[in-house]
């Protein structure tokens, strides 16, 4: 069980962590990351669209690592 803690608690505070930065990365109304780089001074809306979706789903796969990692860990301090 220690190794599995070990392995476990890096892993929730850095998906954790990754998870807080990539939501403040998202895009409010209009601006965010995609404007940040110049998305919407290009005009083309493509590369834009490209950005947002990936930053979805890498948020989406830290905030999934992020519960499972927290399941587990209650399940080890019980």
């Amino acid at each position: 069980m220690d190794i599995l803690k070990f392995i476990m608690l890096p892993l929730f505070f850095l998906s954790g962590l990754s998870m807080t930065v990539f939501v403040l990365l998202h895009s409010g109304r209009g601006s965010g990351l995609s404007s940040a780089f110049g998305g919407s001074s290009l005009g083309g809306l493509s590369g834009t669209q490209v950005v947002q979706k990936n930053l979805d789903r890498i948020t989406i796969a830290s905030a999934f690592v992020f519960v499972i990692t927290t399941i587990v860990l209650i399940f080890i301090y019980k």
